[in-house]
């Protein structure tokens, strides 16, 4: 819109000339699709067409302006469509892509070129024609370049924004689930482990064991009471889930979610139950399947509106023949077919002998959309674009070819030493206003410094152009200006970058009239540096506007992602550790918690083991899963002392914890006397894991960072 006024005012002066069908379709079109675009942007409609009809009209009209005219004068000015062919270009590249944007510009500028050594285009030689198609080509080029390292910095945006709200997640969730992890083992330690204690002790009344049992009974039900409905989960944090549902059934087994799977939101519900079948597949493949290896594939996907996400459990295993599979076998049965039809899934089994088995589970649901998705990018964006290299770039590139233009327009004119002079502190005036960008803002005496350069190079431009032979290029001066003033404005001095555009208007003015050029002079030399310096305050004033809601927005945020952890670290509160428990101790302390209920020395016995499993799992978490426990136990019965001692202060690496409770189970489990003392180092030891076994012999195994074994007599 901006560009449109201005041309047609030119035009008035070239209308006669031209033949009236040209006036109507080029014309004509050019108004119409410069009025129809704005409208179709504020009703956020696809103006991509209107950019590319816009910009092919442009070309044309171009291209047929010499058939156009109707005169046999030449002509006096430039055709007016110079001052459409810079938006034109970057609508091309708005329409198709930025490399079409590019040679968009460069065609036009050579066809403009050609045009101007016409008779309708002013009769110009190759000479001054080749500065006409470089001061058409760089403003255009350079703005494209800027478009170009946009796109590529939202992209590139768009990868870390997500890879850090993935990180940023996942350390709340470890702290949330640290949290959940301390309140629950005091739990167990204060309340459950005192019972059982309690009710080993053959002095301690029964109705003091039975409240104790009924303390610990009641903190259980609270610590997992559902405090509100949940907050929905992306397939990432699903994978989370799993992994930590699956870690203490099958500890060999790697959950992965697809890098291909796309970002949605999973309602609670929906996790808790694709959780819990996962967990049943994984447990079915240690107890029958003699896996070595167990790989468990989360993907996620949408398809007309809806969302899938599949859990994949794959083992390569003994296998065994689906046909032959009991149909009322339970945990099929209730625990993984029933539950993903409850919530409108599906479960299917593939498998033959000696080749491993593959569980499938599907849910197909519709799309779930939340704030917690939303992107907020754009401010980054932004502010990415003014990098200090490709600011620099731009900056000496348009700078640069216009000290060419001049010098090619004080080869061919008669402006003297004044126009040299002014070209030389053009490249003194740039290299003071980009001194040391970067750094710091440019200083009040620095820009003062700018735009009294570029008061000179006015003055001295306006001195040594003749009025009798003006050539459009003399007044390179213009674009030169029009930079420095906005790499002033950039650097923080926008008020001494406004009054030197003040200073540029009144000494054009001034020499307009003095020199009667008229006001298409005065267009053309002020036009540029009015349009680009009201554009650039515009553009820095919403970075500024952006960058105050992306402080409102990151706070948000980060209570957003504080709300999903705790919402996720309760999940697993009551999924995992809370079900494990209740399935270790549930039976057992319902009955101590019935004062009529007399222990036997079995349930006596039951509640010394169990506490034993508990001391263990507290002490050693890294050395501890279900079938390590189940072995312990059994080890301890046949009289094999095992001693767990973790010092590590974190979790162990996942290639270590495999091969760590692989190898810990092995020996417990052929262990048959003697003692075997496991242990995890501090972070930063060589050997992460220590596992001595004395019997007839001392072996010990060591389990470095990267999860080898090594094993070695002592």
């Amino acid at each position: 819109m901006a560009t449109l006024l201005p041309a047609l005012f030119i035009a008035f002066g070239q209308l006669e000339y031209l033949h009236p069908a040209w006036l109507a379709s080029v014309g004509g079109g050019i108004v119409g699709f410069t009025l129809l675009m704005p409208i179709y942007a504020w009703s956020l409609g696809d103006v991509r067409w209107l950019c590319g009809a816009y910009a092919l009209v442009n070309l044309i009209g171009l291209a047929t302006w010499p058939l156009a005219w109707t005169t046999p004068a030449t002509a006096e000015h430039s055709p007016w469509l110079w001052m459409s062919l810079g938006v034109a270009a970057v609508c091309a590249a708005m329409a198709t892509t930025v490399p079409i944007g590019f040679g968009y510009t460069v065609l036009a500028a050579l066809t403009f070129g050609f045009v101007r050594m016409t008779r309708s285009g002013g009769d110009l030689d190759a000479l001054e024609a080749m500065q006409d198609v470089l001061t058409l080509l760089v403003l255009p080029a350079a703005l494209l370049l800027l478009i170009q390292f946009f796109a590529n910095a939202v992209d590139e945006l768009d990868t870390t924004t997500a890879d850090s709200q993935r990180v940023e997640a996942d350390l709340a969730i470890d702290e949330a689930l640290n949290e959940q992890r301390t309140v629950l083992d005091g739990i167990v330690h204060d309340r459950v482990m005192t019972t059982l204690v309690a009710a080993v002790q053959t002095d301690q009344s029964r109705a003091e064991v039975a409240d104790l049992a009924q303390t610990a009974v009641d903190a259980l039900a609270s610590a997992g009471a559902a405090t509100d409905a949940g907050q929905p989960l992306t397939p990432q944090q699903l994978g989370r889930l799993i992994e930590d549902m699956v870690e203490s059934v099958c500890p060999q087994a790697q959950v992965v979610v697809d890098p291909e799977s796309e970002e949605f939101l999973v309602s609670p519900e929906i996790v808790s139950v694709l959780g819990q079948a996962t967990r049943e597949a994984a447990l079915n493949v240690t107890r029958h399947a003699e896996a070595e290896n167990v790989t468990i594939t989360i993907g996620a996907r949408t398809d007309g509106g809806g969302q899938q996400v599949r859990v994949d459990v794959r083992d390569d295993g003994k296998g065994f023949d689906p046909a032959s599979l009991p149909a009322n076998r339970f945990g099929i049965r209730v625990s993984m077919n029933d539950r993903m039809k409850h919530i409108g899934g599906s479960m299917q089994i593939t498998s033959r002998i000696g080749e491993g088995t593959l569980v499938s589970l599907l849910w197909t649901g519709r799309e779930r959309t939340g704030d917690a998705m939303s992107r907020r990018r754009v401010s980054e964006a932004v502010r990415s674009v003014l990098r200090v290299e490709l600011f620099l770039f731009l900056v000496w590139l348009v700078v640069g070819v216009q000290v060419l233009v001049g010098l090619l327009a004080a080869e061919t004119g008669d402006a003297g030493p004044l126009s040299f002079g002014a070209l030389g502190l053009a490249l003194v005036a740039t290299g003071v206003a980009l001194r040391r960008a970067g750094e710091r803002r440019i200083s009040t005496v620095e820009a003062i410094l700018v735009v009294a350069c570029l008061s000179v190079i006015s003055q001295l431009m306006h001195d040594a152009t003749p009025h009798a032979a003006l050539a459009g290029n003399s007044a390179w001066h213009g674009a030169v200006v029009m930079v420095l003033l906005i790499t002033v404005l950039v650097r923080g001095q926008r008020a001494i970058a406004w009054a030197g555009l003040g200073i540029f208007l009144i000494q054009t003015f001034l020499w307009t009239y003095r020199d009667p050029f008229g006001l298409y002079v005065f267009l053309e030399v002020a036009f540029g540096p009015v349009l680009w310096l009201v554009l650039a305050t515009l553009v820095l004033r919403g970075v500024r506007g952006i960058g105050e809601q992306l402080v409102r927005v990151r706070s948000s945020s980060r209570q957003n992602t504080r709300a999903m952890a705790e919402s996720f670290s309760k999940l697993v509160l009551r999924e995992v550790w809370l079900t494990e428990l209740r399935d270790q101790i549930g039976p057992l302390l319902t009955n101590l918690a019935d004062p009529s209920h007399q222990l036997s020395a079995e349930e006596r016995e039951a509640c010394r083991v169990l506490e034993g499993r508990l001391r263990d799992s507290l002490r050693a978490g890294n050395l501890i899963s279900q079938g390590v426990s189940d072995a312990i136990q059994a080890a301890r019965e046949r009289g094999v002392e095992v001693v767990l001692v973790d010092n590590r202060g974190s979790k162990l690496p996942e290639a270590v914890r495999r091969a760590t409770l692989r190898r810990l189970e092995q020996l417990v489990r052929a262990s048959t006397k003697g003692r075997i003392v496991a242990r995890t180092a501090p972070e930063g030891y060589a050997e992460a894991v220590t596992i001595l076994q004395v019997d007839a012999e001392r072996n010990l195994t060591t389990i470095d960072e990267a999860g080898t074994v090594t094993v070695r007599k002592t």
